[in-house]
């Protein structure tokens, strides 16, 4: 059985790390040779191309500035004027549990534990600008999922009798039994309004307004973010560490089960 476990330890990790290594791969492959096109140019192409199939999707590289419609986003947890905000408010507990060994020996621990009470995304849409043109591209961030790249907004911690909390907020937590209630946190990340932006994915037309979205048509890889190319590139460059170094923690760890446990 120790045997089989080890395999299945290293398998899973060698896994892990190939699928990330390829995908890393094909990314960096697109950022670097994918030629960026400005708002002017994409209109003239998806325009022409929409009339033949109303269903045309361009994959691009845009950059721009980013702005929300109304322009007076404010994002709840900072107070900061924002085009895009995500926060998230959890509960934070202590869970206390006791452990008995194989000799009988019992000891206590204690664990923080966090439950998400509620979360929000920004309702306000976004769009893209630049100096070629008057037009906008919206930009349908719920399409790009977890390929968006947020600012840190804020990541505060706030106790039960707090007057932010009370003020602001209408909380009702229960503790679990066997734990003590520490408080709330509230997590929240944002985009700047102006911010410069770097958009990877297909960009369409919907009634008379363009759209970049996630690329569903080429399924190549998509990306929303205040990073620079060089950034990004260096993202992915440690991703490909990080990859590899649990592919081979992998490998130690299951030759150790295989061995130990034999």
């Amino acid at each position: 059985m120790a045997f089989i476990i080890g395999i299945l330890i290293m398998v899973a990790g060698i896994c892990y790390a190939v699928y990330v290594l390829k995908k890393s791969k094909t990314k960096a492959q697109e950022i670097q040779f994918q030629q960026t096109t400005c708002i002017k140019d994409v209109l003239d192409i998806v325009g022409d191309l929409s009339s033949l199939d109303e269903n045309y999707r361009h994959y691009s590289e845009v950059k721009g500035h980013l702005h929300s419609v109304s322009g007076d986003v404010e994002a709840p947890f900072s107070q900061r004027p924002v085009a895009y905000y995500e926060n998230e408010v959890f509960s934070v507990h202590e869970e206390t549990r006791t452990e008995r060994d194989d000799e009988g020996n019992t000891r206590t621990i204690t664990d923080k534990v966090e439950t998400s009470l509620s979360s929000e995304k920004s309702p306000v849409e976004v769009y893209l600008s630049d100096s070629s043109s008057e037009e906008k591209v919206y930009i349908d961030m719920a399409s790009f999922g977890g390929d968006v790249d947020l600012m840190p907004g804020c990541n505060r911690m706030e106790s039960s009798d707090s007057n932010w909390v009370r003020d602001n907020f209408n909380f009702s937590f229960s503790n679990p039994r066997g734990s003590r209630f520490l408080g709330y946190r509230f997590f929240e990340e944002i985009l700047p309004e102006d911010q410069p932006m770097y958009i990877l994915g297909e960009i369409h037309k919907r009634g008379n307004r363009l759209y970049v979205g996630r690329s569903v048509t080429t399924k190549k890889p998509s990306h929303v973010t205040y990073k620079s190319e060089d950034e990004l590139l260096d993202d992915i460059k440690n991703e490909k560490f990080i990859a590899l170094a649990i592919a081979i923690g992998s490998v130690i760890a299951g030759i150790a089960v295989m061995f130990l446990f034999s």
